[in-house]
């Protein structure tokens, strides 16, 4: 299943705070999808050691809630496979960190 451009958008302005680049240029969203009712979304981190994890997940579980007030229920999970590389990273978030 293809991922929700909607939900992806919803996404966009969360920000990974140590690289100053959004989590879906980062590649960091692995899955986002509306299914039945809910929000089904999966994020990885650039690595298991970022502090930062846990305030992204609920950056994520609020822009959500306040795009798609009417969803019954947001799930976001924490991956970590396929670990993270680079090479999901949008052209212009490569280019911004050159």
């Amino acid at each position: 299943m293809a991922d929700d451009l909607e939900v992806l958008e919803a996404l966009r302005p969360i920000v990974d705070p140590e690289v100053g680049i959004s989590i879906v240029d980062l590649g960091l969203v692995y899955r986002a999808e509306r299914v039945s009712g809910r929000i089904d979304v999966a994020i990885t981190l650039t690595t298991r050691a970022c502090p930062l994890g846990e305030m992204i997940l609920e950056e994520v579980r609020a822009a959500l809630a306040t795009c798609f007030p009417d969803v019954g229920e947001i799930r976001v999970d924490l991956v970590w496979e396929p670990p993270w590389t680079p090479d999901r990273m949008s052209p212009d978030a490569l280019s911004r960190l050159g």
